[in-house]
């Protein structure tokens, strides 16, 4: 077995790799037929540790057997790649620089099928397992994509793999020992929509759930158990709790290296998120639990945005010595005092719950026009009670009545409006009359009643006179003549017009 010792940062500050990851297996030629496939076999392993390792005593298994690293130490640097090959003559082995030459009786690698686990003292630092699936070509080493060439577990995925077409030599193709390209013509497409490409990162681009800005956790919407959902290299990391404070990043730590960042902590002026609410010092100045300065908190719905749909739950006044302690989203409404203490932008100003706000004389807050802010029967508009000595439709004059039925009052313009209680004792004739006189009635001919309440009598465009109803004498009744001769046969003439309707006449 011949050994190759790499030339990299000095052996006192190598270490042997501990952890799942550490290394990595990125490229494979193991189906080469330009050259003799016991001399052109390779593989290469990437030091994803961040340290400085010696490889010696690392174990490789494969489906046909296996080898240790072993012999004078073998130092890869950070970032650096270990070329493992069964020859080191780049005239027979299509043009590797390899670095570790391993026994071919020991381990030889069948192309459609099989797998590479890569172990240190007993520790799984990767573990690779193809099959036919995985689009090999002869001749091409199998190579995985830069954005999951640093995760052992991306590396897994059918998907991250692809031929090499980097030309080498004698009708190889392969990059041992450099950056591997992207699989597919379009890496900085995001295909799975979560907002990062394959070079932005992105070590599985057929997932959502996956991506750089991801929570890892144990199931969805944080990836699944046993994945790396955010692709930093270590799966499901962010339903551990790291720092010891309670709270792992799933719950909501947004700083899990930090015991004092968490939801919850009290926030102060130091720069930094520390109740991961996702505002930096906003700082409860009053004391009343609320703050003034993050309205990101107030997203309830999660769609970015500040609107209507989203509750209220930030300080509208967070100032210690202008009343801010008695301001917040949780306390109770003061009506009519010009103050919002609830913070949700409005003043309480229809008690009743009328549909009314009440007038400017219960309070500096309100600009209203309910008279009677306690009694939903009273608002503008309402119907007028005559008789209850209450302005009831806010009009400004109590008890006008509408006597005969007809939807006018005086006040409203109706000229004659006569009812059963007048005192004067008007006949059920003339009552009738009345209710049919009111603001936008139709004009009658002959009758010398303005039955439309216009001021003119007989103005209908089919009568052949217009009369100024105040020239007519008992103008208190509507322009009709004086002695009420008139008005009496006018009534009883609608009287017989519908009793005759009644009977069906005509």
């Amino acid at each position: 077995m011949t050994i190759f010792l790499l030339v990299a940062t000095p052996l006192a500050h190598a270490v042997p790799p501990e952890a799942l990851g550490d290394v990595t297996v990125t490229e494979i030629q193991a189906d080469p037929t330009k050259k003799a496939q016991y001399y052109a076999e390779w593989f290469e392993l990437y030091n994803n540790s961040g340290k400085t390792l010696d490889m010696n005593g690392v174990l490789i298994e494969t489906a046909s057997g296996s080898f240790t690293i072993d012999g004078p130490p073998i130092v890869v640097g950070v970032g650096d790649y270990l070329i493992l090959g069964v020859s080191s003559d780049t005239s027979i082995n299509g043009g590797v620089d390899v670095d570790y030459v391993y026994d071919f009786g020991d381990v030889n690698l069948d192309g459609p099928d099989d797998r590479i686990k890569v172990s240190y003292d007993g520790v799984t630092l990767d573990e690779l397992d193809w099959d036919s699936s995985w689009s090999f070509t002869p001749d091409n080493a199998l190579a995985c994509a830069p954005n999951a060439s640093m995760n052992e577990w991306a590396n897994d995925l059918p998907g991250n793999w692809c031929p090499s077409q980097v030309f080498m030599a004698s009708g190889m193709y392969g990059s041992p020992g450099e950056e591997n390209e992207y699989c597919g013509e379009e890496p900085n497409v995001d295909n799975d929509g979560d907002g990062y490409a394959e070079f932005e990162g992105d070590c599985n681009d057929e997932d959502v759930t996956v991506h750089p800005d991801a929570i890892d956790g144990l199931e969805e919407p944080h990836g699944e158990a046993n994945d790396d959902a955010d692709c930093d290299g270590v799966r499901d990391d962010g339903a551990t709790d790291d720092d010891g404070d309670g709270w792992t990043e799933v719950a909501g730590d947004c700083d899990d290296d930090d015991i004092n960042t968490y939801p919850g902590a009290i926030e102060t002026y130091d720069g930094e998120d520390d109740d991961c609410d996702g505002c930096v010092d906003d700082v409860d100045d009053d004391g009343d639990g609320w703050t003034e300065d993050c309205p990101e908190a107030c997203d309830s719905d999660g769609d970015g945005d500040i609107d209507d749909e989203d509750i209220d739950c930030y300080d509208c006044n967070d100032d210690p010595e202008d009343g801010g302690l008695y301001e917040s989203p949780d306390r109770p409404e003061v009506p009519y005092d010009g103050i919002d203490q609830d913070c949700d932008g409005f003043e309480y100003c229809d008690v009743d719950g009328d549909g009314y706000e009440a007038s400017a004389d219960y309070g500096p807050g309100c600009d209203g026009f309910d008279c009677d802010d306690a009694n939903a029967d009273v608002h503008p508009g309402a119907p007028e009670d005559n008789g209850n000595g209450i302005d009831d439709d806010c009009d400004g004059v109590i008890d006008i009545p509408d006597k005969d039925g007809d939807g006018f009052t005086a006040q409203d313009g109706d000229c004659m409006d006569l009812g059963p209680e007048d005192p004067e004792g008007y006949s059920d004739a003339q009552i009738v009359l009345s209710a049919a006189v009111f603001p936008g009635a139709t004009e009658a001919c002959f009758d010398l009643v303005d039955n439309d309440c216009d001021g003119w009598i007989d103005n209908a465009p089919d009568c052949d006179r217009v009369v100024d109803a105040a020239t007519v004498k008992g103008g208190g009744l509507c322009g009709v003549i004086d002695g009420g001769a008139s008005l009496f046969a006018a009534a009883a003439g609608l009287v017989a017009m519908r009793r005759r309707a009644t009977k069906g006449g005509v």
